[in-house]
Order: C-alpha cells, then sequence, then structure tokens
C-alpha cells in the first residue's frame, strides 16, 4: 500500500535528522503539505521539524518566501530555479532550521505537454555559526513523476482507488523523501 512506502520514507527522514541532529523546514507545493502531515505524523519528531510552508500560488511564494517575480516569469513555478529559491526562502525564514527542502511541480492532468508530471525539488542547508553562518543550496533537480510510479508499487486497493494526480502527487512526496534522507546524512 503508497503509505507504508511514505511512512518508510518518512521514518528514514526521521532518523538523518536524529544521526546529524539536524532540524528540517520545507516549502512544498505541489505536494500540498502531503509531506508535513507524514513527517508529523511519527513520535518525537518535534525536535527536528521545524514545519512546513505550503506555498501554491505565484504571490504566495513571493510573498511567504522570498521567490523572484523574475524566477518565475523567466522560468515559470514549475523549475529548477524556482525550487532553489523556495528551499533557500523557506530556510532563511526558519531561524532554528539547518536543513530545508522544497517542492514543485505539475501533476495534471491539464499541465502543459513540458510540465506533465515534472517536479523539482531544492534542498538547502546552513553551514557555520554565529556571524559567520549561512544558507547554500545542496541540489535543485526535475524529475518525472511517472518514472518514479514505474519503480514504486502502491498496489490497488478497488475500494478506495488513486486518482492520476494521487499517484503522482505519492511519488513526489517519496522523491522528497528519499533525498531528504539523503541531505541528511551528508
Amino acid at each position: 500500500m503508497f503509505s507504508e512506502y511514505l511512512m518508510q520514507a518518512a521514518i528514514q527522514v526521521k532518523s538523518a535528522l536524529v544521526q546529524n541532529n539536524q532540524k528540517l523546514v520545507l516549502a512544498e507545493s505541489c505536494t500540498g503539505g502531503l509531506v508535513a502531515t507524514l513527517m508529523t505524523s511519527i513520535p518525537g519528531i518535534s525536535e527536528h521539524f521545524c514545519g512546513s510552508a505550503v506555498v501554491y500560488r505565484w504571490d504566495t511564494k513571493m510573498k511567504s518566501l522570498g521567490v523572484q517575480r523574475q524566477t518565475l516569469d523567466e522560468y515559470t513555478d514549475v523549475s529548477v530555479e524556482t525550487a532553489r529559491e523556495m528551499a533557500l526562502g523557506v530556510l532563511n525564514q526558519t531561524p532554528e532550521a539547518t536543513l530545508s527542502a522544497s517542492i514543485t511541480g505539475h501533476l495534471g492532468p491539464d499541465a502543459p505537454v513540458l510540465q506533465d508530471g515534472i517536479i523539482c525539488i531544492g534542498l538547502a542547508r546552513i553551514l557555520g555559526d554565529g556571524p559567520q553562518m549561512r544558507s547554500e543550496l545542496i541540489s535543485a533537480e526535475s524529475y518525472q513523476c511517472d518514472e518514479i510510479l514505474a519503480e514504486l508499487d502502491l498496489g490497488s486497493d478497488s475500494r478506495h482507488p488513486l486518482t492520476f494526480r494521487q499517484q503522482r502527487q505519492i511519488a513526489a512526496a517519496h522523491q522528497l523523501l528519499t533525498l531528504i534522507a539523503s541531505a541528511g546524512v551528508q
């Protein structure tokens, strides 16, 4: 079942955060808070999870996270450039966080052809202490949800079938959690 995949990935994130004494903050667009919901369902996570900003619209991305209008105009909200600015923005807005992750994308079904099923993920971290402290981008990459879905076996539940968009949202959340777990151990 899909929830088992996601919970296992969330538990791996918690383990990496605890092991490295990291505090995570998220900026979620296309996952709409799904990853934050998973994280907050884990007992004891509050010491390592600062929160999540759900920033679905352009204005919210700009006002809440400082994403530049020029970035959105030039690259759109489904871009590694936007994911980069989201990750750095949410990290800079959350003083206690040491690690951030962002996700933006277009999960369809009415997506432009070049954006259909594309997700973009940004990861950033804090380096140094005191006056030497600064935020640094770890990575910003794009992924195709359908390729991620092909690797996952979501099973089927005839009582509660998943829509195509829900399947892509699960794939996006799984990819984000997997990358956070990897970043948390660096």
